[in-house]
């Protein structure tokens, strides 16, 4: 089984700042995926650069096949230390976890990332050296499937200083934050998103520091398939659906011609759901065997529009009207296969609605590119 890593980031600028003085970067090629976290010394855009350059320098030499000692060594080059306050220009956490779950973490004077399995910390066992004048600390460990690590910027630990907590929000409690999201059903975006705010409101809406975190779930890739509309080629119809009906993980038939297709090859009948309380989008209908059946373009086209706006997983889930389920759909997955027929449907044509809704081949184009760009596997076949 190949791992999936669903990753969630989430950051807050230092109060009055533009820009944040921590970077994030995730490079992901055919063999591993590496996360930089990168914590630029003070604050603002002279921070940002720092930090910056490390974040992508430490996460590209790694991805060619670097090794970290020489990835240090480039860092002492290229950034050297404060002389007055002592400290490095730019401090950071590395992991590298490669196809196998095959891990590697490496903290740099940033605080030492959280990793845990389900609701439970775990404790990873590190090993110190030095490389140059420099001492890292590493890790070498498994991530499998229900495992999470959690890597942050001081920024975090700080949160609350002088304030509701009188030494800031600390490792420990931090720890205890991050334990009971563990144990909820979360995404890791939104599971990165309560902690950022958790700090917000331990700053009183004004942090004193920048704050960065990041999220890895470890999991099993989540797969869906969606057919949309018949062939053009009516002796495709059958392949298509029995391809459909063998697919791995959730099945989605999008079109009222479609849905007939379906119900006539599978011998299940079609049923309209009645739960649907949506004015603008048709009802959802029923196939025993396939997860979601809605109608086409409208549905389509509604759905885009919660992808467009940004709506969140969590927000779409429990809604009846077949858009929102659509979105959510599409959301939950890591990896998407539109197979999208070519037939000619005369009764794609709706008064007074957006063109762009009939234009079924283009929404299914905009919503692809939409899920690419938050970093899920999509491809699309037409028939």
């Amino acid at each position: 089984m190949s791992l999936h890593l669903d990753i969630g980031i989430s950051q807050l600028n230092k109060k009055d700042e533009e820009l944040c003085g921590d970077s994030i970067e995730v490079l992901q090629s055919a063999d591993s995926t590496v996360i930089v976290l990168a914590d630029g010394l003070a604050s603002g855009v002279k921070a940002n650069i720092l930090s910056r350059i490390t974040a992508k320098t430490a996460a590209t030499m790694l991805e060619m096949g670097s090794h970290i000692d020489e990835v240090i060594e480039t860092m002492a080059e290229t950034l050297p230390v404060d002389k007055v306050r002592n400290l490095a220009y730019s401090t950071f956490s590395i992991l590298q976890v490669f196809r196998d779950g095959r891990s590697y973490l490496v903290e740099f004077d940033n605080p030492q990332s959280y990793f845990g399995y389900g609701e439970s910390l775990r404790r990873l066992q590190r090993n110190s050296r030095k490389i140059g004048e420099k001492k890292i600390q590493e890790a070498h460990f498994k991530l499998q499937e229900g495992n999470w690590v959690v890597m942050l910027s001081d920024g975090v630990l700080h949160a609350g200083i002088g304030g509701i907590w009188n030494l800031g929000w600390g490792e420990q409690q931090v720890g205890r934050f991050i334990s009971r999201l563990a144990s909820s059903d979360y995404e890791a975006a939104d599971w990165a998103g309560e902690i950022t705010a958790q700090c917000n409101l331990l700053y009183g809406g004004l942090p004193g520091d920048d704050v960065s975190i990041v999220v890895v779930r470890a999991r099993k890739a989540r797969k869906l398939t969606a057919l949309i509309g018949p062939p053009r080629d009516p002796a495709k119809d059958t392949p298509a659906v029995e391809k459909l009906a063998g697919a791995e993980g959730t099945k989605v038939v999008c079109g009222g011609s479609t849905s007939l297709m379906a119900s006539r090859i599978l011998n299940r009948e079609v049923e309209v759901d009645l739960g649907s309380d949506s004015d603008t989008v048709p009802p959802p209908g029923l196939i025993e065997g396939i997860d979601l059946v809605t109608e086409g373009a409208i549905t389509l086209y509604y759905a885009l529009q919660h992808l467009r706006e940004g709506r969140r997983l969590r927000n779409l889930e429990g809604a009846s009207d077949g858009a929102s389920r659509l979105a959510a759909a599409l959301l939950r997955a890591d990896e998407a296969h539109f197979m999208v027929g070519l037939a000619i449907n005369q009764a794609d044509h709706y008064p007074g609605f957006p063109v762009s809704c009939v234009m079924k081949n283009q929404t299914v184009r905009d919503i692809a590119e939409i899920l690419s760009s938050l970093g899920k596997k999509i491809t699309i076949e037409y028939l």
